[in-house]
């Protein structure tokens, strides 16, 4: 499934939300002489922990009463507890390790790890892209489990952000997506701008120039044209990367990054001062940039997210260019700043997913009560464990929901897809409705046709306001093979129901429908399903 990240029709993006929630009703309160019961609605908050000792070993035998948890710093009541241990490393003798394997994480899953890899192909050429594919296969291959939620994106600078399988457990479909991806893919990457920017900078022609049959005048290119187009596609970078951090720090737990790519040119954020030896020849950067990667990694570090960067630069061609120029710095900068890992030359990639296996693979979930307010807020979150000498690395907080009206565009999309995708959404848990599939009208223009009745007093608090119906079609592959969308204003239904119908034309096959009513100021949804088979001729 390849899907852009913009446009409503051909565009859907399932990442999951805010919260693993279900609704409580509080216990009924005594005020004098009246006995009153009061509705508040709560949610579970999760929060994945790693443990290790002074030697950076993960420590595994901890018990929930081993850990203090502090919400905006009051202690909260760990309710929920559970421990993922994947892989097993026991001492065999002194400073030495062997992993071997272990049962996997217990029945009741609350929190499985989630993962999402990363293609780049602005700043990659196409021997990396290749060796990406065959890391992520690899990863996909020998490191999930089956519970491990992963999903599959590619940046490029003319698509921008491209979805290429959502956040699922279908681990089958997510390497089919990977398969797919291929050199054809890479469209307006940045080459190696800077490597020909200084070099015609410093009056020094670029190495493609000196292959037999090539000519090269240095005044047919113009330094300042090559400099501004690189920093302007490396803002649009950091800003999809930005926009994507603040759809992620909705999803509960640590989400973990695979992030394929040669990186951003240093040069280019930092600026870089007499390469190839020139006297005088400097830049000293562009701050909007600087400022704009330091926002970057604040809302990934925010968001809870962890990037392990595998560097895709070719080692021969890192050797003869200036390693200023060179994406390294950017890739070491962005994983030091969010608790990743950055791993160079990306042949080694068996070495460093077994790292990363190891560094993901053993961890504890804590759960605790909290108040379901949608004020966007952000709480601050410390976790701390009473036995002596551990390490506890955990998320260092959680964004509250906020009402869609709030949203920008791609928040929206999101919250639209996570209704429209998932069996369980995470974001909010709807209203439930009947839909059914009936037969269609005798020479209509539909052989698949939808019906509901709609109990408009059990979605009355939905239908404040203006809302929207979305009907939405996916085949057996779970791609979009229709999308119908209404608005209408709530007070303008009347009744105890009201009838929804939409047909559509398709050819033979099987299919999912989701029929989602979602209220556009304040967010809360309903959301009916079925399925239907359109037989052949």
């Amino acid at each position: 499934m390849n899907k852009s990240f913009f446009g409503i029709v051909a565009v859907f993006f399932v990442l999951t939300g805010p919260y693993l929630g279900f609704d409580k009703t509080a216990l009924p309160a005594l005020q004098e002489q009246t006995q009153l019961r009061h509705e508040v609605n709560v949610t579970l908050k999760l929060v994945q922990v790693y443990v290790t000792d002074k030697k950076g070993n993960p420590v595994l035998d901890l018990t929930k009463d081993d850990f203090l948890v502090l919400d905006e710093g009051q202690k909260q009541p760990i309710t929920e507890f559970e421990k993922h241990v994947l892989s097993l490393p026991p001492k065999k003798e002194e400073g030495q390790l062997e992993v071997i394997e272990t049962p996997a994480s217990p029945a009741r899953d609350l929190m499985p790890r989630k993962f999402f890899l990363i293609f780049d192909f602005a700043y990659n050429n196409g021997i990396g892209i290749e060796k990406s594919r065959k890391a992520a296969l690899h990863f996909v291959e020998t490191q999930l489990q089956p519970q491990d939620e992963v999903g599959v994106l590619s940046y490029s600078s003319m698509k921008s952000l491209t979805l290429h399988e959502h956040l699922t457990t279908d681990h089958k479909t997510v390497r089919q997506a990977i398969k797919r991806i291929g050199i054809e893919r890479i469209a307006g990457r940045a080459e190696s701008f800077e490597e020909e920017y200084w070099q015609a900078k410093a009056n020094v022609n670029p190495g493609d120039a000196s292959r037999p049959g090539s000519v090269f005048d240095a005044k047919d290119l113009d330094p300042r044209n090559v400099r501004t187009e690189s920093k302007m596609q490396a803002r649009n970078f950091a800003q999809k990367i930005m926009d994507l951090a603040k759809a992620l720090r909705y999803i509960p737990g640590q989400k973990c990054i695979l992030f394929l790519s040669s990186g951003v040119p240093h040069s280019l954020v930092g600026g870089i001062q007499s390469p190839y030896g020139k006297i005088g020849v400097q830049d000293l950067g562009d701050n909007w940039l600087h400022q704009m990667f330091e926002d970057m990694l604040k809302e990934l570090s925010s968001a809870n997210c962890t990037i392990y960067a595998l560097d895709t630069q070719e080692q021969a061609a890192s050797l003869d260019s200036d390693m200023r120029m060179q994406g390294a710095f950017s890739l070491q900068r962005m994983t030091s700043a969010t608790g990743g890992k950055y791993f160079g030359n990306i042949n080694n990639y068996e070495q460093h997913i077994d790292k990363i296996q190891g560094l993901t693979g053993c961890y504890y979930v804590l759960g605790y009560y909290v108040d379901d307010k949608w004020d966007g807020a952000y709480h601050k979150i410390k976790v701390e464990a009473t036995r002596p000498d551990c390490k506890v690395h955990a998320q260092k907080g959680y964004f509250n929901p906020k009402p869609v009206a709030e949203y920008n565009d791609l928040e929206k999309m999101l919250h639209l897809v996570d209704l429209a995708l998932s069996e369980e959404p995470l974001f909010q848990t709807p209203v439930r409705f009947a839909l059914e599939v009936v037969p269609c009208e005798l020479g209509g223009k539909g052989n698949l046709c939808l019906a509901a009745d709609v109990p408009l007093e059990k979605i009355q608090e939905i239908l404040t306001g203006k809302s929207e119906f979305v009907a939405v079609i996916f085949d057996d592959k779970e791609n979009i093979s229709a999308l119908k969308r209404n608005e209408r204003e709530g007070s303008a239904l009347m009744g105890k129901w009201f009838s929804f119908g939409a047909a559509f034309s398709l050819p033979p096959g099987t299919y999912k429908c989701r029929l989602v009513i979602r209220n556009l100021q304040t967010g809360r949804a309903a959301v009916a399903s079925a399925t239907a088979v359109i037989p052949g001729e």
